[in-house]
């Protein structure tokens, strides 16, 4: 029997729809994981005023990070948005699941080090109001390419223009507000895409994907599985798998 599933069995709480998970000020001893189903974080507004939501999470995201290291209080709400399992960990636990599933790790520090460039940015420069460029063509697609090369669903339905350097493609974080220049989040109904999944980068010449550390559903090309962090050359007409969705590599 797999130990470490047994484990995360015995930690994972179901929540109905509506319930209450943590609220703000309970003192902090578990980090937690969604498992399946989306929580709602919100903040509470002064009298008379609805509460504000901060952002709806959904599986593979954590929250109580900072409670669980520090026992400081809870500063949020967060309410379960639909059915949902959550795992639960305490300091001791999330440190035995952590050896024997990395990627969890992974995914924390990304959360912490995304939140704290946001909060640099907001203090040096204030926040953006424009979101990264989307192609020209298509209901998803971003702008400005150096070279006409795109990756397009195979329906056609949206196409990424790609610009030159080098590009995320993934999915919106709503806790770190990291977006990534490739945003399948439209397009990933399912979310099957690691919200860092792969980069794109042009060099001599050519494009070349490599696969983002603790990616959960893997990348493919034409059917082969991408090992983690070794750039694999595209070529025109290649199928790129990420998660669920089905892209198509075109160069012009």
């Amino acid at each position: 029997m797999n130990t470490t599933a047994e484990l995360i069995r015995s930690l994972s709480v179901p929540y109905r729809s509506g319930e209450r998970i943590v609220s703000a000020g309970e003192t902090g001893i578990c980090l937690f994981l969604v498992q399946s189903g989306s929580v709602r974080l919100s903040r509470r507004a002064s009298a008379g005023l609805a509460p504000l939501e901060i952002a709806v999470l959904g599986k593979g995201d954590v929250f109580g990070e900072g409670a669980m290291l520090d026992g400081r209080p809870y500063t949020v709400d967060a309410e379960a948005v639909t059915d949902c399992e959550i795992l639960e960990l305490s300091a001791s636990m999330f440190e035995k699941l952590l050896r024997a599933h990395p990627e969890i790790g992974v995914r924390l520090l990304r959360q912490l080090t995304g939140r704290l460039a946001s909060t640099e940015e907001r203090l040096v420069a204030g926040v953006s109001a424009e979101g990264p460029a989307r192609a020209a063509e298509g209901p998803y697609a971003g702008a400005g390419a150096s070279r006409k090369a795109r990756l397009a669903l195979d329906d056609g339905a949206a196409v990424f223009t790609l610009a030159g350097g080098e590009m995320l493609i993934g999915r919106y974080d709503p806790v770190t507000e990291i977006q990534p220049e490739i945003d399948l989040s439209p397009v990933d109904v399912k979310r099957s895409v690691s919200r860092r999944h792969a980069r794109l980068a042009e060099k001599s010449g050519a494009w070349w994907i490599t696969e983002e550390p603790g990616v959960l559903n893997g990348t493919f090309v034409n059917g082969l599985k991408l090992p983690t962090g070794r750039p694999t050359p595209l070529s025109d007409g290649d199928v790129v798998s990420l998660g669920m969705v089905r892209l198509v590599f075109h160069e012009n």
